[in-house]
């Protein structure tokens, strides 16, 4: 009861803020968690701050406005204000009574403005008597003459309940006497930094000498230009437990040089998250930096929960350095990204392997973003740079396979393996109770693709196999848990076309997948999308000419992607299912940006739909179609004057109605006539249906009539004459290597195959038949498939050619070999039905 007279009470306060002076109507009010009333104004383009807005508010929020200075008094009316927020404004001139009247303030935010901290009058914090965070960062900037900055310490020392401090870091920093008032300091951040190299030391041993012994966290992030610091600059925080160093080009000689204080104490987290860059290359700070024992003596021996040496420019590690941690178990976060580590030995390895197993408590591990060891590199012969050398002498010098067997930590939940390469390594990976939730080894270079044990998967959230190929990771590992899935790249057109089995069956639990980028046209005699319980799908950047079928499946799809494909349109019953879906679940997104839309009337009732579906579409005012007449233009001004833009289309109904039946007049009364006239071509058409039916019966199945084979001075003749008799007139179905097979494939495979799927081959012999790569290899498979019963009729086609030029391959065979001399002109042009009445013969009859 209490807490609705409250809530009541509240809300008649924020009724009494609209009857306000127009000044501060764009003012608006709310609650926040603990029911504080707070005024939003930000963003209002304030140039002073404003003195009527409900008194008892307790959050005031005047970000981003235009106040140029804070004169005396200027909070009087809002005494129970905690939290005053004042961050990019034009702020340079602060009163020494601005803040009379706050005593309950406890936070006090003014960065981002252009406050000289040392022009701030004395007293001027003397009334926040309660304020334990200030932000006064990213102010000001210190102007470039290089001495030392003095800071304000009598202007803060009546902050002495202040627990939070936010600042600018200038060149030569001196902090006076007056900071030891802030005696229960906690944390001390400093948020921009101006700090460079000099001759001297810029952060010396007594820079922080005046600061609370007290202090938990430390905070010197982005400072771009490199800058030497003292040893010593840490001894006054024997308590930090956040030592953060993120982005400062300090180098991590000197970074982990300064943590001798915290030797075998405790740490929550070192962040060193690139600290050492390009900019600095000299014999004292190496860009490249390799990790030594002396170098880790101090990091070594610090029980730490979370450390960042990412981006550090680690190229090596000597043994029993890197991972040679006193405390492994107080790990709970391990980042080492970004590096140029190459661990590519079994001794390195297995430091890792170790340092994971002693690490019982770690819960996040990223080693990604390695430099990539190349499988199998191919070098040049100093010798002889025209030629290479080969494979498998390198292999012997440098790649010696060995075996890993990984357990994964029980406490184990976030791993990450991203833009890595193991090479000649078996890992094998064993699980006991694992807590393993979030699982990424993307981009990543495999041998062979790791064996994990099925225990790993039953905690699984979120697995990202993108850009490995998955003919590789198809397994029978459970994920009873997994929800959200990442496979691009990952070639899923070639499992398919292999008909691997799918992993997400494994997976019931799935809600998000991604398969863009897969090379995917069909998804036909598959089941890739059997879980039902899917809601974000993205199958963009494939090559779908429609929308699959099987996504109709999906009775829970939330948001669907097939942007960057090659849709002309939604059939039917695609369209039914959409609307279905909109019934039921009134939010559903469909992308199908930079598609392959047609605007015809084919396409007219798909159109029709686009009026009046309730489907959302992202980007859908960017659509385009192209009309009959190959001009692009706008789909929705199209669907917005479909009568104008295909008024013909009931015409042109109409006249195919009518041409239909005068078709039906014309073949009813000549239908003698057209019989009698393509009688032979009828005869022929009967034979080859019979022909079929009793291969069928005997279990054959012919993909093609023909194969031909031929040299490349022969195509000009096959285009334009062989393929025209062959394919145009007589209904055959020729195979050509140059036309019918995929870029990518085996040749010789293709080629095996192919001669096999055909029920006869045609050699064309000319002079220059014996200089074809594969001619040679083509007429033994052909010989291979004749006397295994599966090729009917071998035919070689002589074109101007003596008795030498005929393979040797084909005159060993030639009592099975049908042979036609084929007179050719100089044109290519052949005239003499004799010779095509023959090969015909031959290709019809048995």
């Amino acid at each position: 009861m209490i807490d609705h007279k409250i809530n009541a009470l509240l809300l008649i306060t924020i009724n009494i803020a609209f009857i306000c002076d127009a000044r501060t109507s764009s003012c608006h009010y709310s609650l926040n968690r603990v029911k504080r009333l707070v005024a939003h104004c930000e963003n209002q383009g304030f140039t002073f701050v404003p003195r009527n807005l409900v008194r008892n508010i307790q959050e005031l929020d005047l970000s981003i406005n235009m106040i140029n200075t804070l004169e005396n008094g200027t909070f009087e009316n809002y005494s129970t204000l905690e939290i005053l927020i004042l961050n990019h404004n034009r702020i340079s001139e602060v009163h020494i009574n601005a803040f009379v009247g706050l005593p309950y303030l406890k936070a006090l935010k003014i960065r981002d403005n252009f406050i000289n901290i040392t022009k701030l009058p004395t007293g001027v914090f003397s009334p926040l008597d309660n304020l334990t965070a200030l932000d006064i960062g990213r102010n000001e900037e210190q102007s470039p003459v290089n001495k030392t900055f003095v800071y304000p310490d009598k202007t803060f020392s009546a902050l002495q309940r202040l627990r939070f401090l936010s600042l600018d870091l200038f060149m030569f920093p001196e902090f006076g006497d007056g900071f030891r008032s802030l005696q229960i300091l906690t944390v001390l951040n400093f948020d921009r930094c101006y700090l460079k190299n000099m001759d001297r030391f810029t952060l010396s041993n007594s820079t922080f000498r005046n600061f609370s012994p007290k202090l938990n966290e430390l905070y010197i992030r982005r400072c771009l230009n490199f800058f030497r610091i003292d040893k010593g600059i840490l001894h006054y925080f024997p308590k930090l437990k956040v030592l953060d160093l993120s982005n400062s080009n300090i180098h991590l000689y000197q970074a982990l040089n300064i943590l001798h204080p915290y030797q075998n104490k405790k740490m929550s987290v070192i962040n060193l998250h690139h600290i050492s860059g390009k900019s600095v290359n000299n014999d004292e700070f190496p860009y490249s930096v390799v990790v030594t024992k002396k170098l880790m003596k101090y990091l070594r021996t610090i029980c730490v929960e979370a450390l960042d040496l990412s981006k550090t420019g680690i190229v090596d590690d000597q043994l029993n350095s890197l991972f040679s941690f006193q405390y492994p178990e107080c790990f709970k976060t391990f980042i080492i990204s970004s590096n140029r580590l190459p661990s590519t030995n079994i001794e390195h390895y297995m430091e890792t392997v170790i340092f994971l197993t002693k690490a019982t408590n770690m819960k996040t591990y990223d080693m990604s973003y390695l430099d990539s060891q190349f499988l199998n590199p191919v070098y040049l012969d100093v010798y002889h740079p025209e030629k290479f050398i080969p494979k498998h002498e390198e292999q012997q010098i440098f790649q010696m396979p060995f075996n890993i067997s990984f357990k994964i930590p029980p406490s184990l939940e976030f791993v990450r393996f991203t833009h890595m390469s193991v090479v000649s390594a078996t890992v094998s990976i064993t699980c006991a109770n694992s807590s393993l939730k979030y699982f990424d080894i993307s981009y990543s270079v495999f041998e062979q693709y790791p064996i994990v044990q099925q225990k790993c998967g039953k905690q699984l959230r979120y697995l990202d196999v993108s850009g490995i190929s998955s003919t590789m990771i198809f397994q029978t590992i459970p994920l009873p848990r997994l929800t959200t899935l990442k496979m691009t790249h990952a070639s899923i057109d070639r499992s398919i076309f292999e008909g691997k089995q799918w992993m997400l069956e494994q997976a019931p639990a799935l809600k998000n997948v991604d398969i863009s980028f897969n090379n995917l046209w069909t998804l036909k005699d598959t089941e890739l999308l059997n879980t039902s319980g899917i809601t974000h799908l993205n199958m963009s950047n494939n090559l779908f000419r429609s929308v699959p079928t099987c996504v109709s499946k999906l009775r829970h799809l939330e948001s669907l992607d097939l942007s960057n494909n090659l849709i002309t349109s939604v059939d039917k019953t695609i369209r039914k299912w959409l609307d279905e879906i909109i019934e039921s679940t009134h939010n559903f997104s469909l992308d199908l940006n930079n598609n392959a839309f047609v605007c015809s009337c084919n396409t007219l009732d798909f159109l029709l739909w686009l009026t009046k579906t309730p489907v959302s579409f992202v980007n859908g005012n960017n659509y385009t179609c192209t009309m009959s007449n190959n001009t692009q233009v706008n789909l929705m001004e199209v669907t917005k004057d479909i009568k104008r833009y295909f008024a013909d289309c009931n015409a042109t109904v109409w006249l195919r109605i009518g041409i239909v039946l005068i078709s039906c007049i014309v073949g009813v009364s000549i239908p003698l006539a057209i019989v009698y006239y393509y009688r032979w071509k009828l005869i022929l058409f009967m034979f080859r249906k019979f022909r079929r039916a009793v291969e069928r019966g005997l279990h054959v199945n012919y993909a093609y009539d023909v194969y031909v084979s031929y040299e490349e001075r022969s195509i000009t003749w096959i285009k334009n004459n062989l393929l025209p008799k062959t394919e145009q007139e007589w209904g055959l179905k020729i195979c050509l290597h140059d036309r019918d097979h995929l870029p990518g494939e085996h040749t010789s495979e293709s080629k095996a195959l192919s001669i096999h799927h055909s029920r006869h081959v045609i050699f064309i012999i000319t002079e220059n038949f014996n200089e074809c790569e594969w001619g040679k290899f083509e007429i033994e498979r052909a010989k291979y498939e004749k006397y295994t019963k599966n090729l009917m009729k071998i035919i070689v086609i002589l074109q101007n050619v003596n008795v030498i030029d005929i393979p040797e391959q084909l005159v060993d065979i030639s009592n099975d070999v049908y042979f036609i001399e084929w007179h050719v002109d100089e044109t290519g042009i052949c005239e003499h039905q004799t010779e095509w009445l023959r090969l015909k013969t031959l290709l019809f009859l048995n």
